[in-house]
């Protein structure tokens, strides 16, 4: 640096007070007043979540900032995993948001915050330094290796805890607020490890006013845990149950959420539980009222598109996800099924009156089926395939699948049809071919009359959410 030249000036440390930062964080309906989650489930395969955040700036001074001065702004916890298509707006105008690194000190300030002052100084450094950045910084795929460790140190702790209250060495206190504190820190450090701060970036100018956030991303719809072929026979016999996940439910004070399902399928009902819900129990029914306070609005859509929860939560940590029950809609595939194995099954009725009595219906030198109805057979088979091949989002195809296994089956069977016409079957193995056409055509009426009747069912009021968890 030439003589007499001043060094620039150091840039400034990260402005971020722990105690505001935490108090955010647990407290986050002091200062977000309403969040309106949109999740479109669009017909090409994209879940498309949207989120709009009603953010008052005003509600703490000085908000938390980082060394160039940007306000930081943490709206949730968002999972580990890649953002695809992510888009953030603050008030109409493309906003950053904090990246890997600044998120993992961000998160690791907050985890410190939190570490309860029970614990002996040196178990807490050990805590700090050592623990906390390992879950905080951990990848995604490596993330239940070091929870395992994380909590089998977290045992540890407590022991330690447990022989200084035994021991007298703590104060009456204390030893009361020790289990709350550390399954505060506990709970904190579990969401943290296996997700992220998404924290908005905003100017310094907008200190004390109150802005609307919104941002959005693809997601990947997760249709359960339960086996591939299990899972496909049992939706052949009842309606589709699934499930939306909700992200940080309680990081607001009004909480909004709005679904969208695909055109060829229709929402029946759609409400929220709690995980206590669906854990087994001495009793036949679990209350929701333990996640959303007793005026909680819920609203059904039978036979929509489109459905609309209103919920205020209660506690930031409850666990809870919306319930969805799914059928066919009445359109679309569901009609063309319908229609297609009514119209098989009339020619194959047809073809039986004309088999069994060709002399009053035929002329000399005709068959049953002639080469003519061979063509037009193997057009409507090809019709029936390509229709079962259009692209569409994950829920539709697991939803209507009963009716693409019944137009597969239809497809089949008019080959078969078109095939009667072209090759010379001895009796019996004209008996046994016939035998197997019937039958495959029988099993697809049998898929889509049970469709209609599991709609039918539900309607009137089975299948549902109360009756789901009663059991049989």
């Amino acid at each position: 640096m030439p003589q007499g030249q001043v060094p620039p000036p150091e840039p400034a440390r990260t402005a971020v007070d722990v105690d505001v930062l935490r108090t955010l964080f647990l407290s986050p309906g002091g200062w977000i007043h309403r969040r309106v989650e949109s999740v479109l489930m669009s017909p090409d395969g994209v879940t498309r979540r949207k989120v709009s955040l009603d953010v008052d700036l005003a509600a703490h001074d000085p908000w938390p900032a980082d060394a160039a001065g940007r306000l930081l702004v943490p709206v949730t916890i968002q999972a580990k995993q890649p953002l695809r298509n992510f888009d953030a707006v603050c008030e109409g105008e493309p906003a950053p948001v904090l990246g890997t690194e600044d998120n993992g000190a961000l998160a690791e300030l907050l985890l410190r915050g939190l570490i309860p002052e029970q614990l002996p100084l040196a178990e807490a450094a050990l805590l700090a330094e050592q623990h906390v950045p390992a879950i905080v910084h951990v990848p995604e795929l490596l993330v239940e290796d070091a929870l395992d460790r994380f909590w089998a140190h977290c045992e540890h702790l407590r022991a330690v805890v447990h022989e200084l209250i035994a021991l007298g060495r703590l104060s009456a206190e204390d030893a009361e607020n020790w289990d709350g504190d550390f399954a505060l820190f506990t709970t904190v450090a579990d969401q943290l490890a296996r997700g992220f701060l998404l924290t908005f970036a905003l100017p310094a100018e907008l200190a004390g006013r109150r802005l609307v956030l919104k941002y959005a991303m693809d997601e990947q719809y997760a249709a359960g845990r339960r086996p591939r072929a299990r899972d496909r026979l049992r939706h052949c016999w009842k309606p589709w149950v699934g499930r939306v996940g909700l992200h940080d439910l309680a990081s607001c004070r009004s909480f909004h959420l709005e679904l969208t399902v695909p055109a060829e399928v229709r929402l029946h009902e759609f409400t929220v539980l709690s995980a206590e819900d669906d854990r087994s129990g001495p009793g036949p029914d679990r209350a929701v009222d333990r996640v959303l306070a007793e005026d909680r609005i819920v609203q059904r859509w039978p036979g929509a598109v489109r459905g609309h929860l209103a919920l205020r939560p209660t506690s930031r940590f409850d666990d809870a996800f919306c319930e969805m029950v799914i059928l066919p809609a009445r359109q679309g595939i569901t009609a063309f099924a319908s229609v297609a194995v009514s119209l098989i099954t009339a020619v194959l009725l047809l073809v039986g009156v004309v088999a069994a009595v060709p002399d009053r219906v035929l002329g000399p030198g005709w068959q049953v089926p002639s080469a003519a109805a061979s063509i037009v057979m193997s057009v409507v088979a090809v019709l029936l395939s390509w229709i079962n091949r259009q692209p569409e989002h994950d829920l539709s195809v697991r939803v209507m699948r009963p009716l693409r296994y019944a137009l597969n089956l239809e497809a089949f069977v008019m080959l078969m049809l078109a095939g009667a016409a072209s090759v010379p079957f001895t009796p019996g193995a004209a008996g046994a071919y016939w035998a197997l056409l019937l039958l495959l055509h029988a099993l697809s009426l049998v898929l889509v009359v049970r469709t209609w009747w599991v709609r039918r069912s539900v309607d009137r009021g089975r299948y549902t959410a109360r009756a789901r968890r009663r059991g049989p």
